[in-house]
């Protein structure tokens, strides 16, 4: 186990739950790890009387996370339950939760990995930066607590590491030694990604072509940042940048005068430089906007309120001063 400690108290702290009405929430949109982790959360908690009344999704579910769900038998929720706890997943910060997070009361658990900003939870955090997902977490938690994985719970644990892990390419020796673990107990990888992998559809091969047509690439040093703007597909555009010879990809949109940028970098960006998307760039510039930023270290979010150019321009600017070189446009 990574951390022993936070475990037996998370257990501790989900043995108090009892036989009470408990809610599992996820982030806004969810993704694989995060509904994995609620999945086997749920049933480890149902054996054990405490009354699971929902799996709820604010704002939006991602095409992932609903095709995850429908392969799971999970019927997940865009309302907030009538819940007397709340179990927050995945979530690195409260924003990440709204609007739910304003109804909920003091006694919010959360369950999470990612590196914490200024924003604080109303609540008590378990977790540690240690894991690289949170179905890690999980699993370790159903190992102390003596519960044994079925096959198709397996199944959603490596399918949230695998995700969380750019499909295992920065998944550490004990990520992989779980990994391993999970494939004794029955794990098959294609019971869910045939489903939720599907070959890309007409409009997302679009929002590729479209990403990497109206893309600038800058250098800065021997490190490439390629910059781009489309609307739907962020992730799916990013990685086609990192395709094309680009080491970092920013890939952004602009609705309302609010930026959302996409961050994505290869995985020898952190394994030799040690730089963390999530903590070096999104974090820092959301916190100096009053917006919001996290996620991992190869794959991060970020979310302001801004002219999406001068926002993308200072993503440029800050990644150039980290890396200690000046950001000078590729020419055509």
């Amino acid at each position: 186990m990574r951390d022993r400690r936070i475990i037996a108290e998370l257990l501790e702290e989900l043995e108090k739950l009892g036989d009470k009405r408990v809610a599992i929430l996820l982030h806004v949109g969810g993704d694989p790890d995060s509904l994995a982790s609620a999945y086997v959360l749920s049933r480890m908690l149902s054996t054990h009387s405490v009354d699971i009344c929902g799996i709820a999704v604010p704002n939006h579910i991602s095409d992932y996370t609903e095709k995850m769900a429908a392969v799971l038998g999970v019927e997940l929720r865009k309302d907030l339950p009538e819940a007397e706890a709340y179990i927050a997943i995945d979530v690195g910060s409260p924003s990440q939760l709204s609007p739910f997070y304003e109804e909920i009361g003091e006694g919010l658990i959360v369950i999470d990995h990612h590196e914490k900003g200024g924003e604080q939870f109303k609540g008590v955090v378990y977790g540690s930066t240690q894991y690289q997902s949170t179905s890690e977490i999980v699993m370790e938690l159903a190992e102390m607590a003596g519960y044994k994985l079925s096959e198709t719970e397996a199944s959603a644990l490596f399918t949230g590491m695998y995700f969380d892990t750019v499909r295992l390419t920065v998944a550490d020796p004990e990520t992989l030694r779980k990994v391993g673990i999970l494939g004794e107990l029955g794990a098959n990888p294609r019971i869910i990604m045939q489903r939720i992998e599907s070959p890309i559809d007409y409009s997302e091969r679009v929002a590729r072509i479209k990403a990497v047509k109206r893309a600038e690439f800058y250098r800065c040093g021997d490190i490439v940042v390629g910059v781009t703007r489309v609307s739907a597909f962020k992730p799916s555009a990013a990685r086609s940048l990192l395709v094309v010879g680009a080491h970092i990809a920013l890939v952004g949109d602009e609705v309302d005068g609010e930026a959302e940028i996409t961050l994505r970098e290869v995985p020898e960006m952190f394994d030799q430089l040690n730089l963390n998307l999530a903590r070096d760039v999104a974090e820092p510039i959301a916190k100096s906007l009053s917006g919001t930023g996290g996620g991992h270290a190869a794959a991060a979010k970020l979310k302001v309120k801004g002219n999406l150019d001068s926002i993308l321009e200072m993503c440029v600017n800050h990644i150039s001063y980290l890396l200690g070189e000046s950001a000078v446009r590729v020419a055509d």
